[in-house]
């Protein structure tokens, strides 16, 4: 009976202790639930902050302004360089990138597909004050980040070059040269702006926050950096009179196509969506104008490299 007793008290303890155990284990378990509860809580508050934080940095796409905007499309000077400008707060310039296109031997397609920005540009330019139409050599698109959350494509851009400007001007010259080698000769690209050629320079609008304001700025900012590069005597009446061309009543909603000429003579024509807006009489604003894209600095490295390939293989069927 004694010994009944004892395992009875045994068997009691052993009972008391697994409840105990068993209590213990539900505590630890709560504690553990309710402390990844309350880490999601928290999780959940700071990513609430975050985003609160971001709204109220991060200004709405539709109200970036214009200065943002200039400056993100221009060529700012550094030291005794021309380089993009990026230094603007909550922005965070890219360079942009750019389609390789290929002229093509026989038929040429009606469009090419800039494909970053989804734009299409027509492979031949025609107009009506010239007899030859144009060929479509290079295309890219220029871009600005924000807080490097959110990548603006704000207009995509092609060249164009009069085929029979370029065998007159350049043909008997770089004949005989690859075509490989033309994009790493820097007597190529300075010949093809010092040189009276026949081209154009087409941008397509892809952001309907851009004004013409913008535009002009940007414009004027990096074509003073390269007036003064080229010619520190140049006579700058030309920048402001192509500038007084942008006036703000001039609507670019997205599509809005800004062709910018140079023709044999001379003249820098602007036009909107085929109507001129202005005409400045100046070499040295026309060679400024198209070094942005095939001078030194460019807007694009690789775009500028395409222009002088696909240039070059345009002379080799001169």
């Amino acid at each position: 009976q004694e010994a009944f007793s004892c395992f009875n008290k045994h068997l009691a303890g052993l009972q008391v202790r697994e409840e105990h155990a068993i209590q213990m284990l539900l505590a630890k378990l709560a504690n553990a639930t309710l402390g990844r509860a309350w880490n999601e809580v928290e999780e959940r508050h700071a990513c609430n902050i975050l985003m609160l934080a971001a709204a109220s940095v991060i200004p709405p796409f539709e109200n970036i302004s214009p200065k943002m905007l200039a400056d993100s499309m221009m060529l700012g000077k550094d030291g005794d360089q021309i380089r993009e400008h990026v230094d603007q707060p909550y922005l965070d310039e890219r360079r942009p990138g750019c389609a390789r296109v290929a002229v093509p031997r026989t038929i040429l397609p009606e469009d090419l597909t800039e494909p970053r920005t989804g734009i299409k540009f027509p492979t031949l330019l025609e107009e009506n004050s010239n007899p030859t139409a144009e060929v479509l050599v290079g295309m890219g698109y220029r871009s600005m980040r924000i807080m490097k959350v959110k990548n603006l494509n704000l207009y995509a851009f092609g060249l164009y070059i009069q085929p029979d400007s370029i065998c007159n001007k350049l043909g008997s010259k770089y004949a005989t040269v690859p075509v490989a080698e033309l994009k790493d000769h820097p007597d190529f690209y300075e010949d093809l702006l010092r040189e009276n050629i026949h081209m154009t320079v087409r941008l397509v609008v892809s952001y309907n926050g851009l004004s013409i304001s913008a535009v002009r700025d940007a414009f004027e900012k990096s074509l003073g950096f390269r007036l003064q590069k080229m010619n520190p005597n140049t006579d700058y009446h030309c920048l402001k009179t192509f500038g007084s061309y942008f006036r703000e009543d001039i609507r670019i909603p997205v599509g809005t196509k800004i062709d910018f000429r140079q023709t044999c003579d001379g003249q820098l024509i602007t036009e909107v969506d085929g109507k001129q807006i202005g005409a400045v009489q100046s070499k040295d604003l026309c060679r400024a104008f198209f070094d942005m894209y095939i001078g030194d600095p460019p807007v694009s490295v690789e775009t500028k490299q395409d222009i002088a390939q696909n240039v070059g293989g345009l002379i080799r069927r001169c």
